[in-house]
């Protein structure tokens, strides 16, 4: 009777002892899990300030100088001046007629 007593206990002591093994395997692959997750959080967290600081600076450029100073630079009347208020000359229509004669004569020659 001992002996069977002695084999029941021991049978029912594996399974909870293999189990309780089981549940700790588990919450060891758990605490690994979390503590890789940090790991990969802060190399990310780490790998951005890096970039951020290896990134050139804008920095502010003066374009022009100073306003309060004119810079006087000499301009042809043309320039200034809308384009109603100039004058085109024409020329007359015999001066016209000549130079389209002299057009017309220079391509003939040229065929």
């Amino acid at each position: 009777m001992k002996t069977t007593l002695l084999s029941l206990v021991v049978a029912m002591m594996i399974p909870a002892i293999s189990s309780a093994k089981v549940e700790d395997f588990n919450a060891m692959i758990n605490e690994n899990q979390n503590a890789q997750m940090q790991l990969r959080n802060e190399l990310k967290e780490q790998m951005n300030e890096t970039r951020q600081a290896q990134m050139p600076k804008k920095e502010m450029v003066e374009v022009a100088g100073a306003f309060d100073s004119s810079v006087n630079t000499p301009t042809k009347k043309a320039f200034t001046t809308y384009d109603k208020e100039m004058v085109h000359y024409r020329p007359s229509e015999d001066k016209q007629m000549n130079r389209l004669a002299n057009e017309i004569k220079a391509a003939d020659k040229s065929f």
